[in-house]
């Protein structure tokens, strides 16, 4: 009985274990973004790294979340939460077309060429 009792304990501590956020990288490469897409979920946290030697900012196309200008080296962690804005780009740069997505919705496409 003991045993029965301590088993069915230990399977509610595991389902009530909470699970870990994800985090991604997005480095921002002075033209660009890389990755340009990125497939999260809900929670996981995105950093964006400025990996070029210019200043650049991720800032959300409505403007609801913004890195700010990050310098060469510098770093911002944005949590993903229900219902933001996924499309970004670089207001620092006035002429800059650097573009990205973030998506919480939908999976990340399988590359059917590179799964065996």
């Amino acid at each position: 009985m003991l045993r029965k009792i301590g088993l069915s304990l230990l399977c509610l501590a595991g389902t009530a274990a909470p699970l870990a956020a994800a985090e991604q990288e997005v480095m921002l490469m002075g033209l660009g973004y890389f990755p340009d897409e990125v497939y999260v979920s809900v929670g996981d946290v995105i950093n964006f790294v400025n990996d070029s030697t210019v200043p650049m900012s991720a800032t959300a196309i409505d403007a609801s979340w913004d890195s700010g200008v990050l310098q060469p080296g510098e770093t911002y962690a944005l949590e993903v939460t229900e219902g933001m804005q996924g499309a970004f780009g670089d207001t620092y740069a006035a002429d800059s077309t650097a573009a990205g997505i973030i998506d919480y919705v939908n999976p990340a496409p399988l590359e059917l060429d590179n799964n065996f």
